[in-house]
């Protein structure tokens, strides 16, 4: 039901078509092999396979990827994988001293691949199937469990998660109903880019603020770190890309951050849904 939420105020935007999903993993990518070279060049010790594999997620781009959008196991002794890693590798060898140059062959030799995945990867939803509360998700296996993780998505594309007051408050309501009533949780948190955003963090009581972790720069692959370069709508965040160009880094390192259960649920009712 949170997922078919609308509100008489709210001006739907136009869905994203296959050409606007195309050129986000061309943008994306491309930031990706940026990214990676700049990431070399301030960590000379570091194995450009490992910055591949680990920092980026290049691979689940490509038609090389068999899997979903975020595949559970990734065999990187693949043909088809290794085809495009050892390309990339040799094209990074043949430019360390220039990144641009890195950054256009890189995508040359990845462009076919990622033109064959489009229709699919444009199409599959079903990562989304696992947001037990509406944007919101939760991983516990096992009762009880005092202190359970969550994860962030965005089942209301193309409209933001942020688009109406009410929204997240309400998957937060869920959430807290859902671990409590489950898993006989206490605490909830999670490490996202989205603790680095003040939109996000107003959502929350001073204890979050006080549970704040220092920001990560240690970048990894997922959306805990590349996340923040989707819009909305599903397009490529040309701002922050610009930012990264610019400065090298992410705008939003992720951070962790922990708060109880009834201190949430007590700010969310007095800020979001009280009379008074």
């Amino acid at each position: 039901m949170l997922n078919d939420m609308t509100y008489p105020s709210m001006t739907t935007p136009a869905p994203k078509t296959v050409e606007e999903h195309r050129d986000y993993l061309y943008q994306i990518v491309r930031l990706q092999l940026f990214f990676m070279h700049r990431w070399l060049a301030a960590h000379p010790g570091e194995a450009p396979v490992d910055v591949l594999r680990k920092r980026v997620d290049i691979y689940r781009k490509t038609d090389a990827n068999p899997g979903g959008l975020n595949p559970t196991d990734i065999d990187w002794n693949a043909p088809a994988w290794q085809a495009l890693e050892q390309a990339l590798l040799c094209a990074y060898e043949g430019r360390r001293q220039d990144v641009a140059a890195f950054e256009q062959d890189g995508f040359a030799v990845l462009r076919a691949s990622i033109d064959a995945r489009v229709e699919r990867y444009f199409h599959d939803q079903t990562h989304l199937d696992r947001y037990q509360c509406g944007s919101l998700r939760y991983d516990v296996h096992d009762a009880p469990c005092r202190e359970v993780m969550f994860h962030i998505a965005n089942r209301i594309s193309p409209t933001s998660i942020f688009a109406h007051p009410l929204y997240l408050p309400c998957c937060f309501m869920v959430l807290l109903e859902h671990v409590e009533a489950n898993y006989q949780a206490e605490v909830i948190g999670t490490h996202s880019w989205l603790n680095s955003n003040p939109k996000w963090m107003a959502l929350f009581p001073q204890e979050w603020t006080d549970n704040l972790g220092e920001p990560s720069t240690d970048v990894q692959w997922h959306y805990g770190y590349w996340g923040q370069f989707i819009t909305a709508r599903g397009t490529f965040n040309e701002k922050l890309g610009d930012y990264v160009r610019r400065y090298g880094t992410l705008r939003y390192p992720p951070r962790g951050s922990k708060c109880a259960i009834v201190n949430l649920r007590r700010h969310l009712i007095k800020k979001y849904f009280s009379a008074g």
